[in-house]
């Protein structure tokens, strides 16, 4: 099911990959709130994944 999604659609760069990944990072940190709240296991890997990306960029 999904195949039949993408092949209609156009594929973006990885550019343009980068700033969405940057602005959800962003719009995470607003709307999670302070650092020493305790969040999800699963959330927290994410955010931990995308700390680490930044880091490297």
């Amino acid at each position: 099911m999904f195949d039949r999604i993408v092949e209609g659609t156009d594929r973006i760069d990885a550019k343009t990959s980068k700033a969405i990944a940057a602005a959800i990072g962003v719009r995470l940190r607003t709307d999670v709130g302070p650092e020493d709240a305790k969040l999800p296991a699963q959330l927290q890997l994410l955010l931990d994944r995308l700390r680490a990306q930044e880091a490297g960029a």
